[in-house]
């Protein structure tokens, strides 16, 4: 009789734990527009599976590992902050999963700011590739921030100064830079560092130096690491993968969870998009994977990258041998929340042990599992005015229910589960 070990309880076939719902069809893909955006006509529906598309091009896009100035939430842009020791870790954990997933790299990029080149070195150290070369760059350093580098994000002070509606939108806004920091500024900086930047100034640097240094080397077949920051990579992204100017407002990327996008020879993204635009994909394990829950807008998203974790080998499908050994060889260190999830998996293979998983009956499990649990919220992302609430502050994803400010719409709440679009994951 065959069994199978999730964390730590050996169970029987023929003795599930919660009967489970046959797979639903799968909807039909949305259309996207000339910029890679959704119509917001029609609402984010499921899509299928992407075909598996030849590549040639390799590029792992890293963010920097907890700063001390992330802890306290402060706006850090070009002041040279180094990681906290979690910071550390993070970047640590980083590259042992993708030395443990078989990536290399030829060489790396990063800024001129310590604790991008910091969680580079511990990066590639962690992954067996100490003899990587790292080329550090001030036109990878973060976006500046003016007149708002060094102070609290939600200091009552600097909001009252300048009024919590602008400092939303400066912080948000792909066009509009916060004000400029004069020579009096604690934080001031001689050329070549600018004294205040929108998104979009950030974009232009970044983008003409991976045209002019990072590019010619994939050409010439180079694995590329670009180990940088929030705004920098967002940068990255929005060109890459087509994000329209509105789309962009809500993009966050979590500290030290592996971006990987496979390019094509015009340097151009395979695959097909999910619902929010993205094409590339995250690279987790147990630990991250709860960080990644933390920021990330779209469950999908989540769910695909907890599924290759464990797809080893890489074919689209999950077998119970490749979930037995998969945990193992991952060394997961599990979350309750999570064992509760591939527990449930283990109940799928009880009862068909024969036959295997592939990603859309994985994520109907889960979603069935997490329906049923008390651990999330979920909030409609089509229900949320974009401007105002949803990303507001800097910890809005991570609060139940982010505060709302002057002149801020809070947005709606649902409980439960919902089966026509995706959801925010919130913690309670």
């Amino acid at each position: 009789m065959r069994s199978v070990v999730v964390d730590g309880m050996r169970r029987v076939k023929g003795t599930p734990r919660a009967s489970l719902p046959a797979p639903t069809t799968a909807r039909q893909p949305i259309q996207a527009g000339g910029n890679g955006a959704t119509s917001p006509a029609t609402p984010p529906v499921l899509r299928t599976p992407p075909r598996r598309t030849e590549h040639t091009h390799t590029l792992v896009l890293l963010r920097h590992g907890e700063s001390i100035w992330n802890r306290e939430k402060r706006f850090t842009g070009w002041c040279d902050v180094p990681l906290t020791a979690e910071g550390e870790e993070e970047a640590m954990e980083a590259g042992k999963i993708l030395g443990m997933r078989g990536f290399t790299f030829d060489i790396a990029f990063t800024s001129e700011l310590v604790r991008a080149h910091r969680t580079c070195d511990l990066v590639l150290k962690s992954a067996s590739l100490p003899s990587t070369k790292c080329v550090r760059s001030w036109q990878l350093n973060e976006r500046h921030y003016g007149d708002l580098q060094g102070q609290g994000k939600e200091d009552p002070i600097m909001l009252e100064t300048y009024g919590e509606d602008n400092v939303f939108e400066w912080r948000k806004s792909y066009t509009v830079p916060p004000p400029p920091m004069g020579p009096s500024h604690p934080y001031w900086a001689p050329p070549p560092a600018p004294l205040t930047e929108s998104l979009f100034d950030c974009q232009e640097r970044v983008l003409k130096y991976f045209r002019e240094e990072i590019t010619p080397r994939m050409h010439n077949g180079s694995q590329v690491l670009i180990v940088a920051h929030a705004n920098t990579i967002r940068a990255l992204v929005k060109v890459l993968d087509s994000i329209s100017d509105e789309n962009i407002r809500g993009l966050r990327i979590p500290n030290s969870i592996p971006l990987v996008y496979k390019l094509d020879e015009n340097m151009l993204p395979v695959g097909e998009k999910d619902d929010w635009g993205f094409q590339g994909e995250y690279v987790i394990s147990a630990g991250t994977h709860e960080r990644l829950v933390a920021v990330e807008r779209s469950q999908r998203r989540v769910l695909t990258a907890l599924f290759k974790a464990l797809d080893q080998n890489e074919n689209g499908s999950i077998s119970l041998g490749e979930l037995e050994t998969g945990l193992e060889k991952l060394n997961w260190d599990l979350t309750p929340r999570t064992k509760k999830l591939l527990d449930q998996i283990a109940d799928r293979f009880l009862l068909d042990s024969d036959s295997d998983i592939d990603i859309e009956e994985f994520i109907d499990l889960a979603r069935t599992f997490w329906k049923q649990q008390d651990h999330f919220r979920f909030v409609d992302p089509r229900a949320v005015p974009v401007d105002k609430g949803l990303y507001k502050g800097a910890s809005s994803f991570q609060d139940p229910e982010p505060k709302p400010g002057k002149g801020v719409t809070k947005y709606p709440v649902k409980e439960g589960y919902c089966e026509t679009t995706e959801f925010e994951l919130l913690r309670k």
